[in-house]
């Protein structure tokens, strides 16, 4: 009777841990699908911004173009709209490349972070830099997914905290790397703070990797969005 007893429970244990398993891997299954459709949909939004509208200003500007060599004296309004004009056609070309992972796939993490600085700095409002103590050897799959994090990070640092500064700094740890995105800018209150569509994809991405990402902020003081992940990863 003991014998039975203590082999139901190695059975009951084993079952409850192979059930774990299971449903571990299929969360897994599930993140990285959802990130792949992520992708795929960037894809097409880069190829949309760069086949399309980048076409359609191209073709505005062209025209403006022979509108000035035809006026003797063109306006400066006419000039500006030119230069303006130049300016976002190269902005929405950096944007659908920093959209497209195969692009991405061609270079590595710290070249297509440089490509985000340069193009907060071209915009002469933020100053943006990048410190990098060691170089980061990954995968193409891994880098793709440090970058949609630090790139989301970025973006919500650009559009909701009005920073004078951002600075991306990569440093080496015992046991794996740790990235930080720090701005001076307004800050929030992370006790209130609505969980987003941004940091969810954050956490998910950051998670296929067996890392965590901790976000601290406080209202006037900026924010740092730190990032963790192990040099023992998990195969995607």
């Amino acid at each position: 009777m003991v014998s039975f007893i203590v082999i139901h429970r190695k059975r009951r244990n084993q079952f409850i841990r192979d059930k774990l398993t299971m449903e571990k891997e299929l969360e897994q299954q599930l993140l990285q699908s959802r990130i792949e459709v992520q992708e795929q949909t960037f894809q097409q939004i880069g190829k949309e911004l760069h086949d399309n509208v980048g076409q359609l200003l191209s073709t505005s500007r062209m025209l403006i173009g022979l509108t000035e060599r035809e006026l003797k004296n063109p306006p400066d309004t006419l000039l500006t709209a030119n230069a303006t004009l130049g300016q976002a056609i190269n902005e929405i070309r950096t944007l659908a490349k920093s959209l497209d992972k195969e692009w991405l796939e061609r270079f590595s993490f710290s070249e297509n972070i440089q490509t985000v600085i340069d193009r907060i700095n071209a915009g002469e409002v933020i100053k943006a830099s990048y410190e990098e103590q060691v170089p980061l050897l990954l995968r193409s799959d891994e880098q793709i997914i440090l970058f949609r994090i630090v790139q989301e990070a970025v973006q919500n640092a650009v559009k909701h905290a009005s920073p004078a500064s951002i600075l991306i700094r990569v440093q080496k740890e015992e046991e794996g790397y740790t990235i930080q995105i720090t701005d001076d800018g307004r800050g929030f209150d992370t006790a209130t703070v609505k969980r987003n569509m941004g940091l969810t994809n954050m956490q998910h991405r950051i998670h296929l990797l067996g890392g965590i990402i901790n976000i601290q902020s406080s209202p006037g003081n900026g924010t740092n969005v730190h990032i963790y992940f192990p040099l023992q990863k998990k195969e995607l």
